[in-house]
């Protein structure tokens, strides 16, 4: 399997391209067009892309054979870089917005070895609102059971519901705080 620069090389001497010549049409300096193919430095994503669509192969062709560049690919996002790795580590925890419960288990199911970790961190603390809550009507039950009434006492179910949204809000920020922590990693 070719390493991505030879990739690079090779589809630009298909193409009868020099160095100078390919980095006029990505934007970039001959500079860089043999840093890559010298294996000393790597493309970013917007130039993968480039790369891509210029000699009509896939993302996925080009670096395909380069395990190292896989690893190592990085995101571009607001403020920074993030490595794929913290990227979904950081998923994990926010996805109390978008899928509780569900992305922590797949990649429970099929994550690496410290992404595994941050989804069963993050599935256990989506799990805690869940066990309090079953808690709680337990409680409500019992005491409406031993007062020998239909409801339980007005002010166990306020500190029942006042308990459970302190619990959520808890869950809720310690989950954005480990995934901003983990983008940030």
């Amino acid at each position: 399997m070719m390493k991505i620069g030879e990739q690079i090389r090779a589809l630009r001497k298909s193409e009868n391209l020099t160095q100078d010549q390919l980095g006029q049409k990505l934007n970039v300096t001959r500079q860089a067009i043999y840093k890559w193919e010298s294996g000393k430095g790597y493309p970013d994503i917007q130039n993968l892309i480039m790369l891509s669509e210029l000699f009509e192969v896939s993302i996925d062709e080009l670096i395909k054979g380069d395990r190292f560049y896989q690893r190592n690919i990085k995101v571009k996002g607001g403020t920074g870089m993030f490595s794929n790795r913290s990227l979904l580590s950081s998923l994990n925890y926010f996805s109390l917005f978008f899928a509780p419960l569900i992305f922590p288990l797949i990649t429970l199911i099929v994550g690496s070895k410290d992404i595994k970790k941050h989804g069963k961190r993050a599935l256990i603390s989506q799990l805690i609102p869940a066990v309090a809550y079953v808690l709680m009507m337990s409680v409500f039950s019992l005491t409406a059971y031993i007062a020998g009434v239909n409801e339980p006492h007005s002010f166990i179910v306020t500190s029942g519901i006042v308990t459970i949204i302190l619990i959520v809000v808890s869950i809720v920020v310690w989950n954005v705080m480990q995934g901003v922590k983990q983008l940030r990693s």
